[in-house]
């Protein structure tokens, strides 16, 4: 298991507040397995100081979903913050 977890930021309100709670779930489904690969990614990684410990803002799409985030590996933090998500409703072209 990884010490790497994920959360919404700022808030869940902010990132995925008005989404249908089954696309929340799978946005949240998503970020847990963005913190499992950042742990295995980062394994043996020792903490430099003379690097921010931060990622620059990438993206994961699956399906019509997409998930902006960064991983914040900086000392102790270990942590996938989830920024944005697209969501497209193919079910309703005008959504």
């Amino acid at each position: 298991m990884s010490d790497w977890t994920w959360e919404y930021d700022p808030d869940a309100e902010n990132v995925v507040g008005g989404l249908p709670d089954a696309v929340k779930e799978r946005v949240e489904a998503v970020a847990q397995r963005l913190a499992e690969a950042a742990g295995v990614a980062h394994i043996g990684q020792p903490f430099d100081i003379a690097v921010s410990g931060v990622s620059g803002v990438m993206s994961f799409s699956e399906g019509w979903l997409t998930v902006w985030y960064l991983e914040d590996g900086r000392a102790g933090e270990n942590t996938v913050l989830v920024l944005a998500v697209n969501y497209v409703d193919v079910a309703d072209p005008q959504a």
